[in-house]
């Protein structure tokens, strides 16, 4: 595993392990999952792949490792609306999934961070049902692969929040810094991107060494730095 500085958050007192308990979570959940997606980024493509594919292959750890924790420690589940993965507890009463968000992740106050990308349809529906609980949630139509349709029903009392990231890489020194946060939607502003929530769980940052110096000694490629997917 790479080394790494851990960073309490900003502005916050040291009260995201009691937050998350809140939900049945704990914080060396997410921290591993950080770990694992900043190791496959670095170590899981070569100088031959696409330019943005450490980004993709950090996204597919950051969903893989999320479900595998939460479905063999807490016994969540997978839950894939159209396509759009996310670990599902018990009750079926809170979900995540996983979103890059703007440099404001992980900072306390306002303005809130801004999702990166638009949201997309199936987001925003989740979005709205975060909104108000109260309202019945048209998922849209999904077959599974056999054939069967998932009943939306099962899913009509479930929060969707986010384990929101943010990787920056200093221009001068190549030092990691990934901030993250685990929040729950209630917006999607202009441009279809979330942008406001309800809650927010800040989490812990995680300093990394220089992608330069890491790529060097384990090796001997360079890794091109690429925006996140």
């Amino acid at each position: 595993m790479i080394s790494s500085i851990v960073l309490q958050p900003a502005g916050e007192p040291e009260g995201y392990e009691a937050q998350l308990a809140t939900l049945g979570l704990k914080h060396k959940h997410f921290d591993r999952i950080l770990r694992m997606s900043e190791q496959s980024r670095r170590e899981g493509t070569t100088k031959d792949d696409a330019k943005n594919a450490p980004g993709s292959q950090d996204y597919f750890t950051r969903v893989r490792e999320l479900r595998h924790a939460l479905r063999t420690e807490l016994g969540w589940h997978p839950y894939d609306p159209l396509q759009a993965p996310l670990v599902v507890n018990e009750d079926k009463t809170v979900g995540i999934g996983v979103l890059l968000g703007d440099h404001r992740t992980g900072l306390s106050g306002s303005p809130h961070p801004r999702s990166k990308r638009p949201a997309g349809v199936t987001k925003e529906r989740a979005v709205a049902r975060n909104q108000n609980l109260q309202l019945p949630f048209e998922e849209p139509e999904f077959v599974e692969p056999d054939g069967s349709q998932p009943d939306a029903d099962d899913y009509a009392l479930m929060e969707t929040w986010y384990l929101l990231t943010h990787r920056h890489e200093a221009r001068e020194t190549g030092v990691v810094t990934v901030r993250s946060e685990l929040s729950l939607p209630d917006r999607v502003g202009p441009g279809g991107r979330v942008d406001s929530y309800q809650r927010r769980i800040l989490l812990p940052a995680i300093e990394f060494p220089s992608v330069k110096d890491y790529a060097v000694e384990t090796t001997g490629d360079i890794v091109v730095s690429v925006e996140e997917r």
